[in-house]
């Protein structure tokens, strides 16, 4: 920024290079959410938006567009599915601003924690009810013989995968990496080598794993099933994903843990 002026789209992009080796390979945020979302910010600075203010805003719409997903109105699914991508350009936006402005503040973070999160842990189980409730966007509406109930339960687990996969990540952040840092010391937290230390398909497997899990590629694809009608697969897809990565993911910090507990304990005790 510069003196008492409001910030230019090019300040905006300035002030945004932090992110870019979080983001460099996400490529619908990149190429898609990110380019829009730095116009609505130059927008919102001139109309005298905050970011707590935008992150609000996004938890309402995103709200109102999960609502009107799961309700038996099929002409709200259009609206529904147009609300979940302004969630996610707002939920840009308010990150734009802090950093912009550089009124980054402990409140401000928990607002976009929370305004982000309530919707991704309800995503999931909002397109298994959608399945539920629109039998006609399944290409298997018979559900194997259950009928659209099966692919409210199959969206019910994937939603509980999701969130434990999460839940597990987070928890071996807490309790686990720091000791496996000393262990290993110049490693990555999670246990990943830098991009120029791993092989090639591993870093491949990696980052497309990325971008498998973030909302705007959800979004995108969830997009494309309700056009194709075929929200179950969908669903039976990350199905499987997630129930493989949770399984991959405590096997291997089941087995960082072993190591750390030899190590803190003695390689004689048990």
């Amino acid at each position: 920024m510069r003196g008492g002026t409001a910030p230019t789209l090019n300040d905006i992009r300035r002030a945004h290079r932090e992110r870019h080796g979080y983001e460099r390979y996400l490529g619908l945020n990149t190429f898609l959410f990110r380019p829009a979302s730095f116009a609505l910010t130059w927008v919102a600075v001139r109309v005298g938006l905050t970011s707590e203010a935008v992150s609000w805003l996004s938890g309402v719409v995103g709200l109102i567009g999960c609502a009107a997903l799961v309700s038996g109105d099929k002409a709200l699914q259009p609206a529904g599915l147009a609300l979940l991508f302004l969630f996610n350009l707002l939920d840009c936006v308010d990150g734009d601003l802090a950093r912009t402005l550089k009124t980054r503040n402990p409140y401000g973070r928990f607002l976009d924690s929370v305004c982000g999160g309530i919707i991704d842990l309800a995503f999931w189980a909002v397109v298994g009810i959608l399945a539920f409730r629109h039998p006609e966007l399944l290409r298997n509406p018979d559900g194997f013989g259950q009928g659209a109930l099966f692919w409210l339960g199959v969206g019910g687990a994937t939603c509980f995968l999701a969130v434990t996969l999460g839940y597990l990540e987070r928890t071996y952040v807490e309790l686990l990496v720091e000791a496996w840092e000393r262990l290993h010391p110049g490693r990555a937290g999670a246990g990943a080598a830098s991009d120029g230390e791993e092989a090639a398909p591993v870093l491949v497997a990696r980052h497309l794993s990325r971008n498998l899990r973030v909302r705007e590629t959800h979004y995108v694809l969830l997009l494309i099933a309700w056009w194709i009608r075929a929200i179950d697969v969908l669903l039976a897809a990350y199905l499987i994903f997630y129930a493989l990565h949770a399984l991959l993911v405590l096997v291997l910090y089941a087995r960082r843990g072993q190591a750390i507990k030899a190590a803190w304990l003695g390689d004689g005790e048990r």
